[in-house]
């Protein structure tokens, strides 16, 4: 009887050959779910960053109506998906999951973000404006720069003065002054500013308090709606009758107080603007202390908002 040649391969060949398939098989299943350009932060896991810039795309931290990009945050990797956020000007911290969306784009601390620049040394990641999933790229037009401390210790300045505003800051600021101040009964060319006008009682027929808002969102944009819409509760006691309005005055950069805007129907403006008028050239301009706004140490015309409220019993 003749035998046929059979090829014999040995059992621990098999294995390692089968071993290298499905292992070879499992890899290529990893690499088509891992993002190539998706950043890790397990590098910089540990290492304390303080901002040291916050601007818009323009490179500028001042914007036309006066809002302004402050570098505040210190934030600390704990985790690759994990960080932690200090509250500017306190001990405490916040503690973030951070979720991975696609690309280099990530979600932690309540906002949408997209990673620009990773290294030990710096970061600096873009703030995204979201409407429903998509980017809306004319929104999300905020960078913030970030210097590991070790390597802040290295630059041989402070913190401090790396916050500063820069010269384009300030040119650009000086220059909506200088048209703030050049219209002043004009409320669109007027300039807000986190030293918003002050405006204080100096008799006892008049109480002033600011109007106060919640302090939820230290971290958001939102935190500047105090600065830039200020407003005041006024009450005025041994008034020539009873009344209650809402409207806004400029105050300008020598604490003049002019008329703002208000809203009324249209056959009553004229009779309205008399009205308010009064008010303010009779009472506000003589019975309060008046503190202009600054930018960068300049005055200049801006708009608070109050509601007035006479009263003729004090």
């Amino acid at each position: 009887m003749q035998i046929k040649d059979h090829i014999i391969i040995p059992l621990g060949c098999i294995l390692i050959l089968l071993g290298c398939f499905f292992s070879g098989c499992r890899g290529t299943a990893e690499d088509e779910n891992h993002d190539p350009r998706r950043p890790s932060f397990k590098p910089i896991v540990g290492i304390d960053f303080y901002e040291v810039r916050r601007s818009f795309d323009n490179g500028l931290a001042y914007d036309s109506i006066g809002f302004v990009q402050e570098a505040e945050w210190h934030i600390k990797f704990t985790r690759e998906d994990a960080v932690q956020i200090y509250v500017p000007g306190s001990d405490s911290s916040f503690n973030f999951e951070i979720t991975h969306d696609h690309d280099s784009f990530f979600h932690f601390a309540r906002e949408s973000w997209k990673v620009v620049d990773l290294n030990r040394d710096s970061l600096m990641l873009q703030r995204l404006s979201l409407d429903g999933l998509r980017v809306n790229k004319m929104r999300s037009n905020v960078y913030m720069r970030f210097y590991a401390k070790d390597y802040l210790h290295g630059l041989g300045t402070s913190l401090e003065r790396l916050r500063e505003p820069r010269r384009q800051d300030t040119l650009f600021v000086q220059q909506m002054v200088q048209r703030a101040n050049r219209n002043l009964d004009d409320v669109d060319s007027s300039y807000s500013s986190k030293n918003y006008p002050k405006l204080a009682s100096k008799s006892e027929m008049l109480e002033i308090e600011r109007r106060q808002y919640d302090s939820l969102a230290l971290m958001s944009q939102s935190s500047a709606y105090e600065y830039l819409y200020p407003e005041y509760d006024i009450t005025i006691h041994r008034a020539y009758k009873d009344f209650y309005h809402t409207f806004s005055v400029l105050v300008g950069p020598d604490g003049k107080l002019r008329l703002g805007k208000f809203f009324v129907m249209p056959e009553f403006v004229e009779s309205r603007r008399r009205v308010l008028e009064g008010i303010v050239d009779v009472y506000l301009q003589h019975l309060l202390d008046v503190t202009p706004a600054t930018t960068l140490g300049l005055p200049h015309n801006s708009v608070v908002y109050l509601r007035v409220r006479g009263k003729q019993d004090g």
